[in-house]
């Protein structure tokens, strides 16, 4: 029955898409004297519009949920307040004046930036309704409709995120403000995120090294919490989800609360889960791809007066099936399997939630506290210890490793413990309202220990340390400037097995790098922008990078690593233009990026056979690379029923000691959506239908010389579908959402899938999502 209902809401939508969406209505004033305010910016998660002459201002096709709205204003001090849409039809903001303003050509450096609602460089952000809608997914799956992000996946159950080509250690991952520091060396290693926890995810697209140090070459994904609640009483909010392919079902739980005998004090505590079976290609069934997740969040935080401290306590526990196909005897039997195009038809592969070896088991804790104080005349304390211990366990399906033949894949072929604390210092001192300045100072241990007998990561302990400034100033009201400046050093002493002499030995090396940015944006009228940006930014190499010796079974490949690698060095130069107003908005990003010794793994021509199987080998080596490209995307609201998008991405990598492309680079790709909404039809509110469609291109632009890096698989173009609506049960507001992806059931592999020498992608997907508020 829900199903013919959300079927209903698709069909009612097209016979009364004229149906009013939710909106928003009200008026901007002056706070002391009460006079309209003309040309205001406000802003709604990705809607805005300018207020009219006598400082109205309307905002349609709105969902009923809780956002905050944006009000700035040239000389005004910004206006910003979480708004429950469901209940607020209209809205009046009074704005007071600046302290010192001094005619109109004084602006504060929050307004000139809030104004236009967007950094100098490009930033992608997925909160409120938007985010809601992706739950039950990985953090990779979550961000890859971003413009410009993509996924890099190890079969279905694993994938990160792909910033501009670049992933894993080039691009810095922080949730609550803590860096996640686990394994991330490996290309099958996916970030240890519960992507239930996340209230808001921003994506800083391009080199930003001087705000979050060493390795942030390709961008920067930060997640944060949705703020704690403020008034006392229980609530909460219960989510679940199912995945019709993989048989997959995946909950979430939150509770909070501010207690009225504590004053100051509020917490949260969140429990999620996700258990999925093996999944299916469009022909078979993926053997061995099962997986099961869970996780948990407790929030404490406590504010009075000007000191605010809150503290957090997270774990993530997940094991993984990795698809048996991947692993084979011989050479000949991967070229077999490689001809074939797939599984081998005689082999009857069932479903199965069990998950066997190859496979992985990995938990990640982190304890971090935060405090924020201001004292004097405005200045700004932020201070932040974290811990954090990544355990990673990868599992041979092969003798060596278990004690015996009954218990095949009962030892890990490599037990990782990498146990990660750090200190964040940053001063944010009082230098006028048309000036923003930040001086830090970060610190870090790490210890790295193999418990078992594999070698193919040795153990290490490194020591970072790093000082940053960075600044912005509102020249005028139309130009706002950045600029920064940044030095770190890592100290890393590891303990590899000599090829040579088969012995353990102590190796130290240091490394030294520095990052700078600079940067502006220029508002030209009302609706339009234009940003630059120029950073540099370094990462040293990893210690995968520098001692790998062996099988690595999560990508079924034998890796070399090369000990005498020195540091990456970035020069990223990137330009926006940005159009915002009632009617569209739209950016286009066009951006450069030159990397001195970029390390990567090339595929050598021929693989190598152990005693454990054939698997291809990777060497790790170094060159200059060169990664050019434009992303585009443009939202178009003809009504306030109807949303239209369409977006592209287009990366060039070039290897420029070869003189030939890159290898492992994300394809070519354009997508377009449509969304209609209504904002009550047969009893649902809130309702809407999208359809969006996606192709990808084939990654013709090959290194020569690799075993396996031909033929790239063909282009592809997959349709999605998704209905949704809020159902009033017993007064509480019921979100739902039906979904199918891949609807039309296509068989493809994608040119960053690790597994797509052996089996095909996820076919058809259906999904279910129901949202219920609590309290």
């Amino acid at each position: 029955m829900l199903s013919l209902r959300l079927l209903a809401v698709a069909l009612g939508l097209v016979a009364v898409g004229t149906a009013d969406a939710q909106s928003l209505s009200g008026r901007v004033v002056d706070a002391e004297t009460g006079a309209p305010l003309p040309g205001a910016a406000v802003r709604v998660l990705d809607r805005g519009t300018a207020t009219d002459a006598d400082g109205r201002f309307a905002l349609a096709g709105l969902p009923a949920d809780t956002a905050t709205v944006a009000v700035t204003f040239v000389g005004y001090q910004p206006w910003r307040e979480t708004v429950d849409l469901g209940r607020t039809a209209s809205l009046d903001v009074r704005l007071a004046p600046a302290a010192d303003v001094l005619g109109e050509v004084e602006v504060s450096a929050d307004a000139a930036q809030e104004a236009l609602g967007r950094d100098v460089r490009a930033v992608a952000v997925l909160e409120g309704r938007a985010l809601e809608e992706m739950r039950g997914q990985t953090l990779a799956e979550t961000l890859d409709g971003l413009n410009g992000v993509t996924t890099l996946s190890t079969g279905p159950t694993i994938g990160k995120p792909v910033v501009r080509g670049l992933h894993s250690d080039r691009v810095v991952i922080l949730e609550n403000g803590v860096r996640q520091e686990g394994q991330q060396w490996g290309g099958e290693h996916a970030p240890e995120i519960d992507p239930f926890s996340a209230g808001r995810i921003e994506v800083v697209k391009g080199a930003a090294g001087v705000e979050y140090g060493a390795g942030a070459i390709g961008g920067v994904v930060r997640l944060d919490d949705r703020d704690l609640p403020t008034e006392p009483g229980l609530g909460g909010r219960l989510g679940l989800q199912a995945f019709s392919n993989s048989g997959q079902g995946a909950g979430s739980l939150v509770l909070e609360d501010a207690p009225a005998g504590l004053p100051g004090v509020a917490w949260r505590l969140q429990g999620s889960f996700r258990r999925a079976g093996d999944a299916r290609t469009p022909d078979v069934v993926i053997r061995n791809s099962a997986f099961r997740e869970a996780s948990g969040h407790l929030t404490v935080g406590y504010q009075r007066g000007p000191l605010a401290l809150d503290g957090h306590l997270r774990r993530y526990d997940t094991e993984l099936g990795i698809y048996k196909g991947s692993h084979f005897g011989n050479a000949r039997n991967l070229e077999a399997i490689i001809a074939r195009g797939g599984p081998d038809p005689d082999w009857d592969y069932r479903f199965s939630y069990d998950i066997e070896a190859p496979k992985q088991r990995v938990t990640h804790d982190v304890a971090s506290v935060h405090g924020h104080t201001t004292f004097g005349d405005g200045h700004h304390v932020d201070a932040q210890y974290a811990v954090q211990n990544n355990r990673r366990r990868e599992f041979d399906a092969h003798r060596p490793y278990s004690d015996s033949l009954a218990a095949l894949g009962s030892r890990p072929s490599f037990d990782l413990s990498l146990l990660t604390q750090s200190v964040d210092l940053k001063l944010e001192p009082s230098v006028s309202d048309r000036a923003r300045l930040a001086v830090g100072v970060q610190a870090r241990t790490q210890l790295n220990e193999n418990g078992e007998s594999g070698t193919l990561v040795p153990n290490f302990r490194a020591y970072d340390g790093g000082l940053f400034t960075h600044g912005s100033w509102a020249a005028s009201p139309a130009l706002t400037l950045d600029a920064g400046l940044r030095l770190d050093a890592r100290t890393m002493t590891a303990y590899p097995l000599d090829r040579a002499s088969r012995r353990v030995r102590a190796d130290t090396r240091t490394f030294l790098g520095g990052a700078a940015a600079v940067g502006a944006l220029y508002a030209l009228g009302e609706h339009w922008s234009v940003a630059a940006n120029a950073g540099s930014a370094w990462r040293p190499p990893n210690v995968s990078e520098l001692y790998s010796f062996g099988v690595h079974h999560g990508t079924a490949q034998f890796e070399i690593g090369d000990p005498d690698l020195g540091t990456e060095r970035s020069l990223d130069l990137s330009a926006t233009v940005r159009h915002e107003s009632a009617l569209a908005s739209a950016e286009v990003s066009g951006y450069v990026n030159h990397i001195a010794d970029y390390i990567y793994a090339l595929e050598t021509p021929e693989p190598t056979v152990t005693i454990r199987g054939t698997f291809p080998t990777f060497e790790t080596t170094h060159t200059d690379a060169r990664l050019a490209g434009v992303d585009a995307n443009v939202e178009v609201r003809p009504t306030g029923w109807l949303d239209l998008g369409a977006r592209a991405s287009v990366l060039r990598a070039d290897n420029l000691d070869l003189g030939g492309p890159l290898y492992g680079v994300p394809s070519d790709r354009v997508g377009a959506h449509a969304r209609a909404t209504a904002g009550r039809l047969l009893g649902l509110a809130d309702a809407y239908a999208e359809a969006d469609v996606q192709h990808v291109a084939r990654q013709d632009r090959v290194q020569p010389g690799a075993y396996l890096a031909a033929p790239y698989p063909p282009g592809y173009t997959l349709a999605g579908l998704r209905l949704g609506a809020t159902l009033d049960w017993n007064a509480a507001p019921v979100q739902l959402q039906l979904g199918i992806d891949n609807l039309f059931d296509v068989r493809y592999r994608d040119a960053l899938g690790r597994f797509r020498y052996f089996v095909d992608e996820p076919g058809r997907n259906v999904t279910l999502r129901v949202s219920v508020p609590l309290g």
